[in-house]
């Protein structure tokens, strides 16, 4: 239940933000804590699982800065897990394709071979 539970928070902060982060603060390859903070609360109305959309839209320093008990390559490894087939190099545009696809009736699920370029903006994740 709790894993069918992080799943369905982990894929619904990947649907719902990027477009949210980008209407709301233009499109960049990261955004503050202060920037996600307030599009999750805006779109999500929670602050369960905010530490995903961290490590999802943060650079690595600044969530580093948070200093939260779970690690960026933790959360970010579980992103890829869930999101886009195990394959841990996405970045903010990969987010925003997921998001889109997810809208238009796709699985939702890119990535797995290495189709995305080299990841950059932060991807690697313990690598």
């Amino acid at each position: 239940m709790l894993d069918t539970f992080n799943k369905n928070s982990i894929t619904k902060i990947a649907r719902k933000l990027p477009p949210a982060l980008v209407d709301a603060f233009e499109k960049k390859n990261f955004y503050s804590t202060q920037e996600i903070k307030s599009v999750f609360d805006n779109e999500l109305r929670t602050e369960h699982n905010i530490e995903f959309a961290f490590a999802m839209f943060c650079s690595p320093q600044d969530f580093e800065d948070l200093n939260l008990t779970s690690t960026y390559s933790d959360l970010r490894n579980e992103v890829s897990k869930r999101c886009f087939g195990n394959w841990p190099r996405f970045n903010f545009d990969t987010l925003l394709d997921y998001s889109r696809s997810a809208t238009m009736g796709g699985s939702g699920v890119l990535g797995g071979d290495g189709g995305f370029g080299d990841g950059g903006c932060g991807g690697g994740g313990g690598e």
